[in-house]
């Protein structure tokens, strides 16, 4: 597992202290999520068939779903791109296959890659999910406590 890393890396970085991850710091994480994904990419081991993104900042995502989008994720049958999906809205973490890297590699500023998901939807497998899990993203300590509460 690779964690990067930006604002306040050194907390962050303590509180994982004892996993077994690999910190990647991103220098540039106030330029936005795509300066993140790109250090997080490049870090990938060169035996891996592919990377999932996933957000720090969705709490309420679990292993039960990262199973499930390995799972689904078959380079053989043509999916390359495993996404949950809820109510026909797709969301995170997405399972990219090794093929896609270099596209990733192009992102730039605060935009993620939706449109790579688009421009490619002939190898994307979607992963049915209940609930908000993969849409709730939490930025403010105050949605946090409302998260907490709700």
């Amino acid at each position: 597992m690779i964690v990067v890393t930006g604002h306040q890396a050194d907390l962050v970085e303590q509180a994982l202290d004892g996993l077994k991850v690999k910190f990647v710091r991103n220098p540039d994480f106030a330029g936005g999520l795509a300066s993140s994904v790109k250090a997080g990419i490049s870090a990938v081991s060169d035996s891996a068939d592919g990377a999932i993104v996933c957000l720090g900042d969705m709490p309420l995502i679990d292993a039960q779903l990262i199973d499930r989008l390995i799972e689904t994720f078959a380079p053989d049958r043509g999916h390359l791109i495993a996404v949950p999906v809820s109510e026909g809205r797709r969301g995170n973490p997405v399972l990219w296959s090794r093929r896609f890297f270099k596209e990733l590699m192009t992102l730039d500023g605060d935009i993620g890659a939706r449109h790579l998901i688009a421009k490619h939807a002939e190898v994307v497998a979607e992963v049915p999910v209940e609930g908000n899990s993969a849409f709730l993203d939490i930025d403010t300590p105050q949605a946090l406590e409302a998260a907490r509460q709700g």
